[in-house]
């Protein structure tokens, strides 16, 4: 692998480290715009129980929460770093019990089937 594939990977494919909390920054200032199309997309209501996968800085979990008001939003992302920093961004709607974040894969993912009536993952 070279170098800067290497690099890159830690930013933003499977972020770690200082690159990947550096990824992160630069992930929640380039994906807001994409992430509330998405959402404006699925037409989320607000009782809606919604999964992101992939979630990285957590900026469309923010925006999910705001629309599935009355709902549940919960994401899996294999970044610890990541989930560092969803967390970091959501801490009130994780207190209120809102949003549900997990650290995983979406091979294996942490939750019961059935629990979800819409998904959504980018990039």
């Amino acid at each position: 692998m070279s170098v800067t594939r290497s690099i890159l990977m830690r930013m933003f494919g499977r972020p770690r480290g200082i690159l990947g909390r550096l990824g992160g920054i630069i992930m929640a200032r380039s994906n807001q715009q994409c992430a509330a199309w998405v959402i404006d997309l699925l037409d989320i209501q607000p009782h809606d129980r919604v999964l992101e996968v992939g979630f990285g800085p957590g900026v469309g979990l923010h925006l999910l929460a705001r629309s599935a008001s009355a709902g549940y939003v919960a994401g899996v992302d294999y970044s610890e770093a990541m989930v560092a920093q969803a967390t970091a961004r959501n801490a009130q709607a994780i207190e209120r019990g809102r949003v549900d974040l997990r650290h995983g894969s979406v091979e294996h993912l942490p939750f019961e089937d059935q629990t979800f009536d819409k998904a959504l993952a980018i990039n």
